[in-house]
C-alpha cells in the first residue's frame, strides 16, 4: 500500500508580502480571513457580547498614545462590527515560550476556535530591517515574530493579579485599572521593537523599560546566541538572562503569585524546559522540527506552534485546533528560510 501523506489535503499557511505597509496593508491582502475571524468570535461569545466588548476597547483605544491605533480605526472602518477593537485589547491567551539561542520554541494558547486555519506570516520591511510577523488578519500588534540577523521574540499573557479570593472580581479590577492608563499595549510595544531596535541589546532595553498598559512577558533570542526573558509589570521589571523558558506564572519571587493562566502553567513550563535541556545538549527537538511540541505544552487549547532561528532566519509555523481533548494540525507545517529565495 502506498503511504498516504496526513499532511496531503491540509491548507498551507500563506506567506503575505507587506513590505512597509503594515497592519493595514496585511488587512487588505487578507480580508476574507479577518472576516471569517469575526464569525468564529460572534459564534464563540455572541454578538452582544462582542459589541460590548468591542465598544469598551475603542473608548480606551481612542484615549492610547500607541502609534498603531490610526491602523485599528483604519480596519475597523473597513470591517464594521466585527469586534476589531476587542481583538486588537484582547489578552486572553496563554502561551508557553522557551528562548534557546540563537533558537525560540514558540506555543500560542488560545481559548476562540478557529484560529488555527487563519494563521498567516507577514512580511514586513521596517527602518531596522527587514522582519516576519505570525499574525492574524486584522492583528495590529505582534505576539511571534523573527528579525532575521537580529532577534526572535515572543509576548506570553502574565499571571492575573490576586486582589480578591473570586477570579471574576480580580479580572474587573485589573480591566479598571487598564482603562485609566494611556501607556502603549504590550503587543504593540513589540512591534515597536522589531520595527525600530537594529540589535538584540537595544530591544532588550526597550522592552525592560518602556511604560506598558498590563502586566505580560516576553522572550527574546538574539542571531548571536544571546536570549533572555523579561517579566513585565507597568514600569518595573525583571530580566532572566541566558537560555530560559516562560509560562504565564512569575520566575522572580518578589512579585505575588497570582492567578496563572491557561493549562498547568508550572507543568507547561517543567515540560518546555526539559526540551531546551536537550536542544542545549544536542539531542532531539534542537532543530527547526516539531519533535519537543507534547503535552502538557501541546493542550486542547493550543493554536500555534512555531521555531525560530534568529541566526539563520529559519521560520517553522503550524496552526493546530482542537480535535477531542488535544490539539491537532490543521495547517501544513512552514518551513521558511530566509537565507533562500521564497517560492512563490
Amino acid at each position: 500500500m502506498q503511504y498516504r501523506d496526513p499532511d496531503a489535503n491540509l491548507p498551507e499557511i500563506p506567506i503575505i508580502d507587506c513590505d512597509e505597509g503594515g497592519a493595514e496593508r496585511l488587512f487588505e491582502l487578507t480580508a476574507a480571513g479577518a472576516r471569517r475571524l469575526a464569525a468564529v468570535a460572534r459564534r464563540s461569545y455572541s454578538a452582544p457580547v462582542v459589541a460590548f466588548l468591542d465598544w469598551r476597547s475603542r473608548q480606551w483605544v481612542a484615549r492610547n498614545d500607541s502609534p498603531y491605533v490610526p491602523e485599528i480605526e483604519h480596519i475597523a472602518e473597513r470591517l464594521p462590527g466585527a469586534g476589531v477593537h476587542a481583538l486588537n485589547c484582547s489578552y486572553e491567551w496563554a502561551c508557553t515560550t522557551a528562548a534557546v539561542a540563537p533558537l525560540m520554541m514558540r506555543v500560542l494558547d488560545w481559548r476562540l476556535d478557529g484560529m488555527g486555519p487563519e494563521i498567516v506570516v507577514a512580511r514586513h520591511r521596517s527602518p531596522a530591517g527587514s522582519w516576519l510577523n505570525v499574525t492574524w488578519p486584522g492583528f495590529v500588534g505582534v505576539l511571534t515574530a523573527l528579525a532575521p540577523g537580529r532577534f526572535a521574540a515572543a509576548l506570553n499573557q502574565a499571571p492575573l493579579r490576586r486582589r480578591t479570593y473570586l477570579l471574576p472580581f480580580d479580572w474587573l479590577i485589573d480591566r479598571i485599572k487598564v482603562n485609566g492608563t494611556s501607556a502603549m499595549l504590550p503587543t504593540h510595544l513589540l512591534r515597536l521593537v522589531f520595527e525600530t531596535c537594529s540589535n538584540f541589546d537595544e530591544a532588550v532595553e526597550t522592552l525592560r523599560d518602556t511604560p506598558i498598559a498590563m502586566p505580560c512577558l516576553f522572550a527574546i533570542s538574539g542571531a548571536n546566541c544571546e536570549s533572555c526573558v523579561i517579566e513585565r509589570q507597568e514600569e518595573s521589571a525583571f530580566v532572566f538572562e541566558g537560555n530560559e523558558v516562560m509560562a504565564n506564572h512569575w520566575l522572580n519571587s518578589q512579585w505575588r503569585r497570582g492567578r496563572s493562566r491557561g493549562i498547568d502553567s508550572e507543568g507547561r513550563w517543567h515540560a518546555l524546559r526539559a526540551s531546551t535541556q536537550q536542544t542545549e545538549a544536542g539531542h532531539a527537538g534542537g532543530g527547526q522540527g516539531f519533535g519537543w511540541l507534547r503535552p502538557p505544552v501541546l493542550n486542547r487549547l493550543t493554536r500555534l506552534a512555531a521555531v525560530m532561528n534568529a541566526a539563520t532566519g529559519a521560520l517553522s509555523v503550524v496552526g493546530l485546533e482542537a480535535r477531542g481533548t488535544i490539539a491537532m494540525p490543521v495547517t501544513k507545517p512552514l518551513h521558511l528560510d530566509m537565507s533562500l529565495p521564497v517560492k512563490r
